[in-house]
């Protein structure tokens, strides 16, 4: 049994390596479409996106589980965290980390890299589990809400971006040089592993 739970959380995550910029991909054009499809200027309820806001405070847990992965990647990669920060812009809740100065791109393209996988290995796993102890009803339904809670908040977010743009001016120069080496070694290793279904 304990020999084919290794193997499974293996699979699992070799299964979430070569899914990750799929699912990414998706999350991201699914939180844009629902923050498109919201009023631009003024709105005439609680929210200027209803559908957006909702979903944001639905799948809550998975932008709690997000935040926590990468906090904790973060914080081995020695990213000078501030603090966990929260906001309810336009009753769409957001959480995020507030770090004190942005590290080398390098750095920081390899945290958010990892601590993405390591949610999408966590989402995945919350849909193989109930199988494995073979759960009743409640507790498959509670992992399956979970793990798409978790997959949606996968999605690349303004913060990841503002970072990363932070980043390229603190190191201008070896940053955008260090981006596109990133860059380069992740195409170069889906092109040889691929991303899968």
């Amino acid at each position: 049994m304990q020999t084919d739970l290794i193997t499974l959380m293996s699979a699992n995550l070799l299964f979430s390596v070569k899914i990750t910029p799929l699912v990414v991909v998706v999350a991201t054009l699914i939180r844009s479409v629902l923050l498109l499809s919201g009023n631009k200027r003024a709105f005439r309820s609680w929210t200027r996106n209803a559908i957006l806001s909702a979903v944001s405070i639905i799948f809550l847990p998975g932008m709690i589980v997000n935040t926590a992965v990468r906090y904790a990647v973060c914080s081995l990669f020695k990213i000078d965290i501030k603090s966990v920060g929260f906001g309810s812009t336009y009753a769409e809740l957001n959480l995020f980390l507030k770090v004190d100065s942005p590290p080398r791109v390098v750095v920081l393209v390899s945290a958010l890299y990892i601590s993405t996988v390591a949610s999408i290995f966590i989402a995945f796993t919350l849909l193989v589990l109930p199988v494995i102890l073979i759960a009743g009803a409640p507790f498959l339904l509670l992992c399956w809400y979970l793990a798409l809670a978790v997959l949606f908040n996968s999605s690349l977010r303004g913060g990841d971006v503002t970072l990363l743009g932070a980043a390229l001016q603190g190191h201008p120069g070896r940053g955008l040089a260090e981006l596109i080496m990133a860059l380069c070694v992740l195409l170069v290793f889906y092109s040889f592993v691929g991303v899968g279904l």
